[in-house]
């Protein structure tokens, strides 16, 4: 695979490193590559060269390639994979947190294809924490069920989500990993979702993230808990997505309002 990408022009081989610069050449190499990553011409997911050829090819020792790729890594712009090799890092999905969207209204406004895996789904007596959330008695039955949420065939996402029966009777009837939760909520039960608070925290992943999430080596997970309401305030979702640290960021704006009072003008 590499030799064939060195062979169908690689563009790698236009970076010249000048030793006659004072910039050392493992920052040379990683400027030459930092710039092809985010212009394209090196596609998210490509198979980097081995640290091995690519030493030759800029005729640098192998402990100079070797700083610029864990400059590139620090930055996340390549990921190494256990097993298989370098990659250029996929394209990091950005949350931004102005508007309450699903996942699968999220990718596609982003122009991909969201996809989701349904792990397990089944009513289940409400713990404590969810009783107090929905304003329910503790033992009532919820819905609780987990998916793997995918972004053009790329798990990205592991989400638990514990939602009231008696709001959405049969919910099982609905086919939870081809179709976003808030669209059948919204076109079959009349419920509407109007607002959502969110906290956001990173964490080291647990052993179902790993096995579900094809987490790279110290990839850390991006936990979002989601409490989903409607326009009159009524609990409708309580819900804890892990997002993989190397394809998410989540973005927020915030606004200062002023507390000075205006200095008047003489």
């Amino acid at each position: 695979m590499y030799d064939r990408a060195m062979r169908e022009g690689n563009p790698l081989v236009n970076i010249q490193i000048d030793k006659k610069v004072s910039e050392p050449a493992y920052l040379q190499i990683a400027t030459g590559i930092k710039q092809m990553l985010r212009n394209g011409r090196i596609a998210p997911g490509t198979p980097m060269p081995p640290e091995r050829k690519l030493a030759q090819q800029f005729g640098v020792s192998r402990m100079t390639m070797r700083q610029a790729n864990e400059l590139l890594e620090r930055e996340g712009l390549i990921e190494r994979q256990r097993g298989r090799g370098t990659f250029a890092a996929r394209n990091r999905i950005i949350k931004q947190e102005q508007e309450t969207r699903s996942f699968s209204e999220e990718i596609r406004r982003r122009g991909g294809v969201p996809s989701s895996q349904l792990i397990s789904f089944k009513s289940v007596p409400v713990d404590a924490e969810a009783a107090e959330f929905f304003g329910i008695a503790r033992g009532s039955a919820i819905y609780e069920f987990q998916r793997v949420r995918l972004a053009d065939g790329v798990p990205v996402a592991f989400e638990s989500v514990q939602i009231q029966a008696s709001m959405c009777p049969h919910l099982e009837r609905f086919n939870l990993a081809d179709h976003s939760l808030y669209e059948i909520l919204e076109e079959n039960y009349g419920i509407q979702l109007a607002r959502s608070e969110e906290e956001i925290s990173a964490i080291w992943p647990a052993a179902v993230h790993r096995k579900y999430l094809h987490l790279p080596r110290n990839t850390a997970v991006l936990l979002i808990r989601r409490k989903t309401f409607t326009a009159d305030g009524k609990p409708v979702e309580l819900a804890s997505t892990a997002y993989r640290g190397d394809l998410y960021t989540a973005s927020v704006n915030s606004t200062r309002q002023s507390k000075a009072k205006p200095v008047p003008l003489h």
